[in-house]
């Protein structure tokens, strides 16, 4: 019998623990046991997690520690006596520590699952290439799997999903909606649960983890309150937490998150903790309090996973004047946390994965950055109330344009940019959202170093395609390669096309993609950064385009 009904999906993982995250069909004890490769059975690691109930439904989130750095594992689930499901490659590599001989670091990120052609799913296929290469998996497996955005899509359900539950044929507006969501994009087939009971996998949301343009404009939130859609909302942020926060936390972290501190309690008590998750998201959200979404990866070299959709200007009590202040993409803790961040960051490459992107390509971002600008906020009354009539014209182009990406947030990009300026080498922003792929340089003007360089580094959809009007405007501006607006000096890089048949246009990549970063130290410590875009080629995933960064 299995108990199982969602996953497993391997998740936090460091150099000496890992997590394992389920969805079950019943209450029960999970047993997790954890062998090195090639090793015997009495080296196994056994460990016992309780599960948590949440709206009827019931999850584990067992965690193994001491567990030896850069060291592969397989690990066997059992409940009630019996084993799981084991048809699956069920392993996992422990990272590697940082040290004076530093190692390859492989990751593979992507953003936006539709899931409305499966058939063209890049994750899927991702599956079956782990399988394919399972006897490589030292030297060709990625290190994690960074899904940055668009999961699910809350608001656009599928039609397979819609045939086996036609209640949310209009989208989620409850948590027990919101599950079927994540059921149908975890469970889909077992290429999907192959992919991600191998890799660590870590997650941040974009809109569609609550629906279409979630948080892109001021009073987003208010508008909706009104309409009476804020129980969708909150619900929306308790599934989001449920299914991809929580498994982004690591032991230590879990001891301080205060959502992680009620799931722990949870486990002890065996109640349904549904409102209490409930009360706490409504809290914040009514007294503005910014909650910590964000968090690190403690690889070599470490990644800064921002929260760029939940922390953003809302407006929801009456100073509707606050709108037409300069907005930020984040909260100020966690600018504050990037900048500290960022300031350790002395030897390495920075990597900052961004749900949407920081450079765009260049009439695109010039154009957000304008709408962004706000002139005369802090000057005499008479110009304030002009610099303000003139906000109320770009908050409304901007919402009619669907701006929504970080060099509209002018508050937030003026502190990005301070604290790049500091930093002496290359910054890596991996993003996605746009659906469509490519790679942008920005160098910092006014900066302290030379070296000062930010790559931005695109990859998506994993499965869904622009429209046609959209592609126009695209490729219409595509025209211009090179903008300076912002303090920053963009451009558009050379993509080299790999294979035949692939739709790219003057360095913009047209296809369902996932992206491989393989960031290589040489004896100095110095990094060579290759990207390479995976695709579908006649049903197999294969390297479609790259890129070696200058």
């Amino acid at each position: 019998m299995s108990f199982v009904r969602i996953g497993p999906l391997v998740r936090a993982t460091t150099a000496t623990e890992a997590t394992i995250w389920l969805e079950l069909s019943q209450p029960c004890t999970v047993q997790l046991q954890v062998t090195p490769y090639n090793a015997a059975t009495s080296d196994a690691v056994t460990i016992d997690a309780p599960s948590i109930t949440i709206g009827g439904h019931y999850y584990a989130t067992p965690q193994v520690t001491h567990l030896q750095p850069a060291t592969w594992y397989h690990y066997r689930l059992s409940i009630a006596g019996q084993e799981q499901d084991s048809s699956l490659l069920q392993c996992f590599r422990t990272l590697t520590p940082s040290t004076p001989q530093a190692q390859p670091l492989r990751l593979i990120y992507g953003s936006c699952r539709k899931l409305s052609r499966p058939e063209e799913d890049t994750l899927a296929a991702f599956g079956r290439w782990l399988q394919q290469h399972a006897e490589e998996r030292e030297t060709l497996w990625p290190h994690l799997l960074l899904f940055i955005g668009d999961q699910i899509y809350a608001d656009q359900p599928a039609r397979e999903l819609v045939a086996g539950a036609p209640q949310v044929r209009g989208g989620a507006v409850s948590f027990e909606d919101f599950t079927h969501f994540y059921h149908h994009a975890w469970t889909n087939n077992n290429d999907t649960r192959q992919a991600l009971a191998a890799i660590p996998t870590y997650m941040t949301p974009d809109d569609h983890e609550l629906t279409n343009s979630w948080n892109t404009w001021p009073t987003w939130y208010a508008e909706l309150a009104q309409q009476g859609k804020e129980q969708m909302i909150i619900d929306g942020l308790v599934a989001y937490w449920v299914y991809q926060g929580w498994g982004n936390l690591c032991a230590q972290e879990r001891l301080r998150h205060p959502l992680a501190q009620i799931m722990q309690a949870a486990a002890q008590s065996n109640q349904d903790i549904i409102e209490e998750l409930r009360t706490y998201i409504r809290t914040a959200i009514e007294e503005q309090t910014e909650q910590r979404w964000h968090y690190q990866i403690p690889t070599t070299p470490p990644i800064f996973v921002t929260n760029a959709r939940a922390g953003r200007t809302e407006i929801i009590a009456d100073n509707q004047q606050e709108q037409f202040k300069p907005l930020r993409i984040m909260g100020q803790q966690q600018m504050a946390d990037l900048r500290n961040w960022l300031a350790e960051r002395q030897t390495q490459p920075a990597i900052i994965a961004s749900s949407v992107p920081v450079i765009l390509p260049p009439v695109i971002g010039l154009a957000e950055y304008l709408t962004g600008v706000r002139l005369w906020s802090k000057s005499i009354a008479p110009l304030r109330r002009l610099g303000e009539r003139l906000a109320r014209f770009q908050l409304y182009l901007a919402r009619r344009l669907k701006f929504d990406h970080w060099p509209i947030y002018s508050a937030s990009w003026q502190e990005l940019l301070q604290a790049v300026r500091t930093h002496p080498g290359a910054t890596l922003l991996l993003s996605g959202d746009v659906h469509f792929s490519y790679n942008a340089e920005g160098r910092v003007l006014f900066s302290r170093s030379r070296k000062t360089r930010l790559y931005q580094l695109v990859s998506t959809p994993i499965e869904n395609s622009l429209s046609y009007s959209d592609m126009r405007l695209i490729k219409g501006q595509a025209l211009i390669p090179r903008m300076i607006y912002g303090g920053l000096d963009t451009r558009i890089l050379p993509l080299e096309i790999t294979a035949s048949d692939v739709h790219s246009l003057r360095n913009l990549l047209f296809e369902n993609t996932l992206a491989s970063i393989t960031l290589q130290p040489d004896a100095s410590g110095r990094y060579t950064i290759q990207q390479e875009y995976y695709g579908l080629v006649h049903g197999r995933l294969e390297v479609i385009a790259r890129i070696t960064l200058p």
